[in-house]
């Protein structure tokens, strides 16, 4: 095979999943960007008009966005402190030397396998005020005072879909952090120790800041799926009660049920810039702490 025969071979390869890239992901979102500027909806179809910023000074003058926007912080603060504290503390259990370690890494893992509206249905079955195995185990053990309608009690509602999603995605957190813990050299505990070190100031001197970079890489992607949060409140309370746990996906779906698509497509230019600006602070705020080994 000649040099400009094998320049080109390997593109053969890489142009399917260009195209699938470019058709299903560039141009989605050029178009966003355009159609976010328009005043097109499903009843004017055929008469598309550039309206400027107007969709979003109607966007900021909703009450009800604000409303998407503060649950949507809320979702992700928590699930991303969750998922992630939670995923370190068991990186550092199936870190350890174990015969069963292969199937406790598997079991914590597994839910990320199954999709999030599967995940949202199940749940829907657990939190069931009446039949649903949370309340009912709560009644076994003598806590019934504690048993509650979980998803459509206003107080409980957005926690519940939270815990839902710590549950599904914390084993995600555990394999970033265990590559993590695995990259640290074994000679730094072996000094510590010699030191005198215990094995809390061991974690706090040596290992977090050693792993700051994939530290670095779950809080992005955490934030990037909190702000996106969809399937877990479609499948749970599709934005009730009373849009209690409405947030941006759910109400940019909304928007495109109804019909206004220049308006929605406003919420997704919004949503988009928002994950934007937090992964990038976060991002430079973690980069200007890690540690070179």
């Amino acid at each position: 095979m000649g040099k400009y025969a094998s320049k080109y071979y390997s593109m053969k390869f890489v142009l399917p999943a260009m195209l699938l890239f470019l058709v299903f992901f560039i141009v989605p979102n050029v178009a966003s960007f355009v159609l976010g500027f328009t005043d097109w909806t499903i009843f004017n179809f055929n008469d598309m008009h550039f309206n400027g910023l107007d969709n979003f000074k109607r966007l900021f003058n909703e009450p009800n966005f604000w409303l998407c926007v503060k649950n949507t912080f809320f979702f992700a603060f928590v699930t991303v402190i969750g998922k992630n504290v939670l995923g370190f503390v068991m990186a550092l259990i199936v870190s350890k030397k174990s015969k069963y370690n292969n199937l406790l890494r598997a079991v914590v893992f597994l839910p990320i396998t199954i999709s999030s509206l599967v995940v949202a249905i199940i749940f829907l079955s657990i939190y069931n005020p009446t039949h649903g195995l949370l309340n009912s185990f709560l009644g076994t053990i003598g806590l019934g005072a504690l048993q509650q309608d979980w998803l459509f009690d206003m107080r409980f509602s957005m926690k519940s879909i939270c815990a839902m999603e710590i549950w599904q995605q914390a084993g995600f957190c555990m394999c970033i952090f265990l590559a993590g813990l695995q990259s640290v050299p074994e000679e730094y505990y072996e000094a510590a120790k010699i030191d005198g070190a215990t094995g809390f100031q061991q974690r706090i001197h040596i290992t977090i800041p050693l792993m700051l970079q994939s530290i670095t890489v779950s809080l992005m992607l955490s934030i990037i799926s909190g702000i996106k949060v969809f399937e877990q409140v479609y499948g749970t309370t599709n934005g009730g009660p009373a849009d209690s746990t409405q947030v941006l996906s759910t109400y940019l779906y909304k928007s495109f049920g109804n019909g206004y698509l220049g308006y929605s497509a406003a919420v997704g230019l919004f949503t988009t810039i928002l994950i934007i600006l937090l992964t990038f602070g976060v991002t430079v705020f973690m980069r200007k702490r890690e540690v070179e080994m």
